[in-house]
This record gives C-alpha cells, sequence and structure tokens, in this order.
C-alpha cells in the first residue's frame, strides 16, 4: 500500500442523515457535525499521519502509539472511555500469501473511528467503496460490524481451499500402495503451515469479540452481531485444527509408507549382497596369482569352478528363503 496525502488514505464525515462527506487534513480537526460522526484511515508509516496520531488529543497518546506499534495481535484496549480494537485480516494483495495476514488498528468512540494499516487490506476496502457509493454505516458501531463481517467473509473461501488441498490428494495418499510423490507431499505441508499460521491469529480474534459481546462496551449498540461473527471465527478455528490434524494423519502416513518403501528396498539390498557375498569370496581367492592353485592344469577347471559357484548361489539363496519364511 503506498503511502499517499502524507498518510492519509481517506476521511469522511458521516451526518445525521447517513450521507458521506470527504474531507482532507485542513478539515480533519473540525468539530464532527451533530448526531453524525467521523472516520479517518490512515497509513502507519505517513509522517504527517504518525504526527496527527501523536500529537493530537483523537486518538489519545497511549492508544496512539499502540496504533502504530510493529507487531500486533487481536485484541481489545480501553482507556479513558476510548477502545482500541486490533483485528487481523487474510492478505489477499497481489503477489501475497493468504496466511500472511494483514493488521488492522481500529480506534473508537462515540464519534470516532480512525483506522491505521501498513498494508492494503480488501475488508476496509470494500467498506470505502460502500461509502463512496452512499452507504455509509450508520454509526460506529455498525463499522465495527461490517469490518469484522468482511474479515469473516474473505476468511472462508482461503478456508474452502486449505480443505480442498487435503481433499484433492487424501484418497490417492491413503489409497495408492506406492509412497505419495513429492506434489502431494509439499501439498499436505503447505496445507498444515498456512493452517498453523492463521490460526495462530484468529484464535484471539474470537476471543476478543467474545469478550466484546459478553461485556459491550460504551460504543457497541449491540453485541448480537459480533456474537454471532465470534461464533464464526470460533468454527472456523475448529474447522482449521481439523486441516491441522488431518495433515498431521496424512504426514505420518505418508512417512511409513516412504519407511516401509525403503526397508523393502534395503532387503533386497540385503538379500542380494547374502547371495553374491560367498560367490565374491571364491572368485577373490581364484583370483590370487600365486602358486598351487587348483584345477589351473584341468581342462574342464572353468566349468567345475562356474558349477560351484552356481551351486553356492542356490545354497544362499534358499538359505534366505528359509530365513524369510520363518
Amino acid at each position: 500500500m503506498e503511502i499517499e496525502n502524507d498518510g492519509l488514505l481517506g476521511a469522511w464525515n458521516i451526518g445525521a442523515d447517513g450521507q458521506p462527506h470527504p474531507i482532507g487534513w485542513d478539515e480533519i480537526d473540525d468539530p464532527i457535525p451533530e448526531g453524525g460522526w467521523r472516520w479517518v484511515h490512515l497509513h502507519r508509516d505517513g509522517a504527517k499521519a504518525q504526527a496527527w496520531l501523536l500529537d493530537g488529543e483523537t486518538p489519545p497518546d497511549t492508544l496512539s502509539w499502540a496504533m502504530l506499534a510493529e507487531d500486533t495481535r487481536p485484541r481489545y484496549t480501553e482507556i479513558e472511555g476510548k477502545g482500541l480494537l486490533i483485528l487481523r485480516g487474510v492478505n489477499l494483495n497481489d503477489g501475497a500469501e493468504p496466511e500472511d495476514m494483514v493488521s488492522v488498528r481500529v480506534f473508537v468512540d462515540a464519534q470516532w473511528i480512525v483506522t491505521v494499516g501498513l498494508r492494503r487490506l480488501r475488508a476496509v476496502d470494500s467498506i470505502i467503496v460502500e461509502i463512496e457509493e452512499g452507504h455509509a454505516p450508520p454509526t460506529p458501531c455498525a463499522f465495527i460490524e461490517r469490518l469484522v463481517r468482511a474479515l469473516h467473509w474473505r476468511l472462508e473461501p482461503v478456508l474452502d481451499e486449505l480443505q480442498e488441498v487435503i481433499e484433492a490428494h487424501e484418497l490417492e495418499a491413503l489409497s495408492d500402495n506406492h509412497p505419495p510423490d513429492r506434489i502431494t507431499r509439499a501439498a499436505f505441508t503447505d496445507a498444515r503451515q498456512d493452517a498453523v499460521i492463521i490460526r495462530r491469529h484468529i484464535a484471539p480474534q474470537s476471543a476478543t469479540l467474545r469478550e466484546l459481546a459478553k461485556r459491550p462496551p460504551f460504543w457497541l449498540d449491540s453485541g448480537e452481531v459480533l456474537a454471532e461473527e465470534a461464533e464464526a471465527f470460533a468454527r472456523i478455528v475448529e474447522d482449521l485444527d481439523d486441516i491441522r490434524e488431518r495433515a498431521a494423519v496424512l504426514r505420518d502416513e505418508m512417512s511409513a509408507r516412504m519407511a516401509e518403501r525403503q526397508n523393502s528396498i534395503m532387503l533386497v539390498l540385503s538379500v542380494v549382497s547374502v547371495i553374491f557375498l560367498p560367490i565374491a569370496f571364491v572368485t577373490g581367492l581364484l583370483g590370487m596369482n600365486v602358486a598351487g592353485m587348483p584345477l589351473t592344469e584341468t581342462r574342464s577347471g572353468f566349468l567345475i569352478i562356474c558349477g560351484i559357484l552356481i551351486a553356492m548361489a542356490g545354497a544362499s539363496a534358499l538359505l534366505v528363503w528359509w530365513l524369510l519364511k520363518r
């Protein structure tokens, strides 16, 4: 996400009639129209955006520093009647991996929404589009509910894709007698890693939303929507656990099959070694260029030696067969 306009990605006054009115830096600190509220969307690395956050009264300094932090995890903090909600969404930007999740830091009170991001988040973009089309959230509470719902909707296809990866190779991996190929093993490994990474952020996000719904803050009109979304994220966490466990079971099964194949190969090599070891010993012994070697003066000596070697190979093969049958 490029830094434009000194970090101001967008700002709107939402009037009492629900109509949005775009504003710029010059109007960002003006009084909010009666009955309305204001949304300010900032890039974290914008110089003027950082200065406005740290030097102004909205948000408070403690929350402003938290909004500019390098590393964040989903949580909700309330200070002096002001709230900070940190959420995560899947990364749907071009060339990015969905599991490389994007954070959005949201300051919220009765008349303000201030969002700070470092990378583009499609859930936020969707709200911007709705506002530009004249369908702005009527209250900060409605904005939060719409944002959480958008994060959920964009996570579902990623979860479905992970499940499809597992299902696409699962039957083949379990029914085929041969060990799975490298592509199948890589697909399982990637799916398991993606599930682990996404779960690390979604689990605390579900807990945060559940806590908000259970103890609604001042800006939350009703906790019903967030409670439903908390349950939806909890279900996603369960599905991610299921994907991780299935991938782990399949990985163990594939490892066992690869071990069985290696053991079979080693067994064949051992059998061949047992059969040819006495032959190699005899041929090595007869290959010594010293006096006294037997059958050197006999016309049929070569045939006799070949017969002895064949007999030894047959005896070795019978011995191996007997040992394997025990």
